[in-house]
């Protein structure tokens, strides 16, 4: 999906990081690319060297394969394989339009040599699906989040997170800030209409008795979810 913003937040995301890192001739990592416009962009910065753009999917991959060649770009190599298992190394890693169960697997499981070493440190992240999962996960294992926040775009929402998979965090926050976005003032109007639609989407609790949802564990979250929300927008 070519959505103008999204991308261009995420290779803004991209270009945080390499100011994180602070070094030069940095190479990138775009799983998943299909059309590669996230690689186009990202090849820009004046700290990346390299892209490596993957997919699983042959036939996709033509698509960056064949922009590449239109676009007349000599710094983007092109890998067909599933996540980051083609990848050797790199600086950072950019896992954008999958979802989040597949994020989860590909840092998990993907994200290791044979010796045991990481093959990256930094993440972009943007999940189109099991946004909470992945957050939840990133809680859980006390991942450090360096950013955190929500794109709108073309009438759809678009979290973007910014990891470092080998700091953790010191003082846990609230998962329901974690799951809502921490920085929510890079796009503020972005945000509100954000909690909006999850205002929306938990209207359904109205309906039931509280002594119901206390008693019902996913009910229970999803109402002191539903609290935030309602706190956040009156600010």
């Amino acid at each position: 999906m070519k959505t103008d913003k999204r991308i261009t937040k995420i290779a803004d995301a991209v270009d945080f990081l390499t100011e994180v890192i602070q070094k030069n001739n940095l190479v990138v990592a775009d799983i998943a690319t299909d059309h590669g416009y996230i690689a186009e962009k990202v090849v820009n910065n004046p700290r990346v060297k390299k892209v490596i753009a993957t997919d699983i999917s042959e036939k996709c991959l033509q698509k960056i394969i064949d922009l590449i060649k239109n676009r007349q770009i000599d710094n983007i190599e092109t890998i067909v394989g599933d996540g980051l298992i083609p990848i050797d190394k790199t600086d950072i890693a950019v896992i954008a339009g999958i979802g989040g169960y597949e994020i989860i697997n590909m840092i998990e499981k993907q994200n290791k040599t044979n010796n045991g070493e990481l093959k990256c440190r930094y993440f972009v992240l943007q999940p189109a699906q099991n946004e909470f999962e992945l957050r939840k996960w990133l809680f859980k294992n006390n991942i450090y989040v360096l950013k955190d926040y929500v794109v709108e775009d073309a009438k759809r929402f678009y979290p973007i997170i910014v990891i470092d998979v080998l700091k953790k965090q010191r003082n846990k926050s609230n998962l329901f800030n974690l799951k809502l976005g921490r920085d929510n003032d890079i796009n503020s109007a972005d945000f509100k209409n954000y909690l909006l639609m999850h205002k929306e989407n938990l209207e359904f609790l109205k309906t039931i008795k509280l002594f119901r949802i206390i008693k019902d564990k996913t009910l229970f979250q999803k109402y002191r979810l539903n609290l935030l929300i309602e706190k956040l927008l009156k600010k």
